[in-house]
């Protein structure tokens, strides 16, 4: 054989391996090697056993100075919140007795007017809730605000001029032809609590309140 031909068998040879070769190379080079590669390690991954009691032994809890910061700043908002509930309470009582004082003084006056009262300048006149309310210039004794489910102690009257001048009561007095009104708010306690006492109209809105 010749060596022209030795060498062109050779060729091919070389040639034919080379196909086979590539043939049964992975496609796309070192970046499909790396990812074969990768696959092939999460294929082979395998996850940690745990059962549902180690899982829950790894559940932490408060510790116990976590558990003290907690109850600590619940104390703190309770001594906050507390006695600004209790203030407010305070408050809406006392708006409560002066709007009915107001309105007690409000009565007094349609009484003087509707009655024809002629206020004396040497006596004042006196008139009580329960008077007030018995000739129909007071449609109901108030409830007290600082005694729940009790009006206020409303005093005596029998027509046609009985009592009248006990409980809570407006009095008004005559200084030259100017009627000036005091009012007197008392509760229903077993001991009597007396909310106000002799205090001018002027009066109801700014002057402290002897609440229980």
């Amino acid at each position: 054989m010749s060596a022209a031909l030795l060498a062109l068998q050779h060729n091919a040879s070389q040639a034919w391996q080379e196909h086979v070769h590539n043939q049964n190379k992975p496609r796309g080079g070192n970046e499909m090697n790396a990812m074969v590669m990768e696959n092939k390690q999460i294929k082979g991954f395998k996850a940690p056993k745990m059962s549902f009691r180690d899982a829950m032994k790894n559940e932490k809890g408060l510790t116990l100075i976590e558990l003290l910061a907690v109850i600590v700043i619940i104390a703190i908002i309770a001594a906050i919140a507390i006695p600004s509930i209790s203030t407010i309470i305070e408050k809406s009582k006392q708006s409560a007795h002066r709007s009915n004082a107001h309105m007690l003084v409000d009565a007094a006056r349609l009484y003087i007017s509707g009655e024809g009262v002629n206020v004396s300048t040497t006596a004042p006149t006196i008139i009580n809730m329960e008077k007030m309310k018995a000739l129909g210039y007071l449609q109901s004794v108030p409830q007290d605000p600082s005694n729940k489910g009790e009006t206020y102690n409303a005093g005596t009257f029998t027509a046609p001029n009985t009592g009248g001048t006990d409980g809570s009561l407006v009095e008004i007095t005559n200084t030259a032809g100017v009627f000036s009104y005091t009012v007197t708010l008392v509760g229903k306690q077993t001991t009597a609590v007396t909310y106000m006492s002799d205090l001018d109209e002027e009066k109801i809105d700014t002057e402290a309140l002897d609440l229980p």
